[in-house]
């Protein structure tokens, strides 16, 4: 009679692809088609607003919010290799204005033959070094031309850079933060573009396919990168109101503690010192060979 109970297994096998139950894993969403990527580039989920709405981020902000997003942004079986650069259409000039600092710098990154002016691209790599101590990396410059793709489309207005290349030692300052991230490697940014809404910014980049996009309604603000093709969306959590006590306590007066964080800067015309720059590893030229 034991023969019976096998019976069962023997008739309906468990397929190679089947799932048991287990833990709900919450991992990014991969787009291995471009039909898929025009479905997600079309779908709404927010209202395009004016710049004017436009809510008030900063980068604390801007990392606290990515980095407790777990495996979407961050780095698992990346290559060490940089992606290869990539002409995504854009006509290889970029501007690029730093929120914290008001910096604004226009490359003209790409040759005539359809190489790279190095010099030009350790520019960007000035402007995005990491706001804690000034370092500075060797950006992607497909990152570059994906950056110059999006202010082209967008009427060349210019990209305002929220958060760029971040070291290990801004990492550990964050609370709960992993070890790596795409920021780490200079392969990701934070960004705005002016007269436009983080909702359709992040339908174009959808469907130039180029890396992970990141979608924050929020905050107003997009995360793109050039990573694996993957796409996520992080909403302010619902706060619950407090129900008011019927005999409420009386009211204490106590002073407030002045901040000692300086307030940042809320024009790019405000004077603003720069952070330091160096460089963790010089460029073996001034000239490097085109890509």
């Amino acid at each position: 009679m034991k023969y019976w109970l096998l019976l069962p297994l023997l008739l309906f096998p468990r397929t190679a692809g089947a799932q048991g139950l287990g833990p709900v894993v919450d991992t990014s969403l991969e787009l291995p088609s471009s039909s898929l990527l025009d479905q997600l580039a079309s779908i709404p989920d927010y209202p395009a607003s004016s710049s004017a709405s436009t809510p008030d981020v900063t980068e604390a902000e801007v990392q606290d919010m990515e980095e407790g997003e777990g495996g979407d942004i961050f780095i698992s079986t990346e290559p060490a290799e940089p992606p290869m650069p990539v002409n995504l259409g854009g006509n290889g000039k970029l501007s690029v204005t730093r929120r914290d600092t008001g910096e604004k710098i226009v490359l003209n990154y790409r040759t005539r033959d359809g190489g790279y002016d190095m010099d030009e691209i350790q520019k960007f790599d000035h402007i995005t070094r990491c706001s804690l101590n000034g370092e500075e990396t060797d950006m992607s410059i497909k990152l570059v031309e994906l950056l110059d793709a999006l202010e082209d489309h967008f009427g060349k207005r210019g990209i305002i850079l929220l958060s760029g290349y971040r070291t290990l030692e801004l990492n550990r300052t964050l609370p709960g933060a992993a070890e790596h991230s795409l920021h780490m490697l200079g392969w990701a940014a934070d960004i705005r573009i002016p007269g436009y809404s983080s909702t359709t910014i992040k339908k174009y980049a959808l469907r130039l396919g180029a890396g992970g996009v990141g979608y924050y309604p929020s905050k107003g603000f997009t995360h793109v990168d050039v990573g694996r093709v993957r796409y996520w969306v992080v909403r302010a959590p619902v706060r619950r109101r407090r129900r008011r006590l019927k005999h409420a306590p009386p009211s204490r007066h106590v002073a407030k503690r002045k901040a000692v964080r300086p307030a940042a800067s809320k024009s790019p015309s405000a004077s603003k010192k720069a952070a330091p720059a160096h460089k963790t590893g010089a460029r073996t030229s001034a000239k490097k060979k085109a890509v």
